[in-house]
């Protein structure tokens, strides 16, 4: 183990993740004070509203002391923990202005209880102190932040993003057209994750007469939870199946796949195929390339394609969208480079927020399980989705 010649103390801070995040919720620390870390070894796990990730350390050293607990909030550039020299000393107090220092004390998990407040409440609440509870459920600091610059009261803004979250684009179309009521915070708001009534006997949970054993989701497959049943509920889900003969990629791919995989170092899979297929259809037929905003058609001006990865136990479980960006101007090969790092990076947690974010069109291909066919969930804010099933196992070429 190598350490630093002098007593410097490294602060560990949450590095920025993309633009719009301005947060994130410390899922681990990978290393506890006292321990030793290399400069770029995993050290604590995060989690955003987009992507789990890994932070790696910034200085080779021990790890001193933690300043935030698992399951606390924490902002960009936070000080979050000190690395150094072993018996090297923690400053005693925090540079002037940084966010753990506004903050007071050690970051703790915020509270889990439901804010219950009515509409009395509401208008005669202390000025600042409703929007604060209120809007901390429906906002980013970033977008708290612009709505202080701006002298918005977010009680009075509706919110367009997930679970009626405020985005900074309803800042700006609050801003350009205010529409003037009494503030309304969701406080009775229905879940989107229905609930279903249990009972309880002699200490054990049933459901419906079955005893059922309870575990709490974790916020990845919350979040995708969340996310379908906002889908489902704003956008009309009509499927079309095609079907299509792959003789000729299969030919294709057999005759390459083995120089491919020397060459790239991973193997060409129908998967990439279909994604450069789906970008020349696109370029055709750019309808399926928008979002609608209201009675709005937004057109876009690049084919950024969502490939869905399963994460499989040693990610964690769930499924994840990474996207690979511009890939109109992308061929086969660069697709399958980029799906192929995407996919690596998505299960070793190395992804950055900005890699899941701006899809226009997904893909989806449940046929690797062996599914005849499905009815994939489109991914908001997107309109379409392409779902790859196989009728037959598609390494078994058709008899001639």
């Amino acid at each position: 183990m190598t350490t630093t010649a002098d007593n410097t103390v490294t602060e560990v801070l949450l590095p920025s993740m993309g633009e719009g995040v301005a947060e994130a919720t410390l899922v681990k620390w990978l290393k506890k004070p006292g321990e030793m870390v290399q400069k770029d070894e995993p050290l604590l796990e995060v989690s955003t509203d987009k992507v789990d990730t890994e932070i790696p350390a910034p200085a080779s050293g021990m790890l001193l002391k933690t300043n935030a607990s698992e399951g606390a909030t924490v902002e960009v550039n936070q000080t979050i923990g000190w690395i150094g020299p072993k018996g090297a000393a923690i400053p005693e107090s925090l540079p002037a202005g940084s966010p753990a220092a506004r903050s007071g004390a050690l970051a703790q998990p915020k509270s889990t209880q439901p804010l219950t407040v009515n509409s009395a409440q509401a208008v005669h609440a202390p000025s600042g102190q409703l929007s604060d509870d209120v809007s901390a459920k429906r906002s980013s600091p970033l977008v708290r932040k612009m709505a202080r610059d701006l002298g918005i009261d977010l009680r009075r803004v509706p919110g367009t993003g997930l679970s009626g979250r405020i985005t900074k684009f309803d800042l700006e179309n609050w801003q350009q057209n205010p529409v003037f009521s009494s503030p309304t915070p969701p406080s009775n708001e229905k879940p989107l994750l229905a609930r279903v009534g249990t009972t309880h006997s002699n200490g054990v949970e049933s459901l419906e007469g079955v005893p059922v054993r309870r575990e709490k989701m974790t916020k990845m497959r919350r979040l995708i939870a969340e996310h379908m049943v906002e889908s489902v509920r704003v956008s009309p889900h009509v499927t079309t199946v095609f079907e299509i003969d792959l003789n000729k990629v299969v030919g294709i791919r057999e005759k390459h796949k083995s120089a491919f995989a020397q060459r790239e170092g991973f193997n060409l899979t129908y998967t990439h195929f279909l994604i450069a297929a789906a970008v020349q259809a696109i370029k055709k037929f750019p309808i399926v390339n928008v979002s609608v905003d209201g009675d709005d058609v937004l057109w876009k001006d690049s084919i950024n394609i969502g490939c869905a990865v399963a994460l499989g136990s040693e990610g964690g479980g769930g499924l994840i969208v990474p996207v690979i960006k511009q890939a109109q101007n992308k061929n086969l090969r660069e697709i399958a480079r980029s799906l192929s790092d995407l996919a690596t990076r998505a299960r070793a947690k190395k992804l950055l927020p900005d890699e899941v974010v701006g899809g226009t069109f997904s893909v989806t291909n449940p046929g690797g399980w062996g599914s005849i066919t499905s009815n994939p969930i489109i991914n908001q804010p997107q309109v379409a989705m392409l779902g790859i099933d196989h009728r037959l196992p598609i390494e078994r070429k058709a008899e001639a």
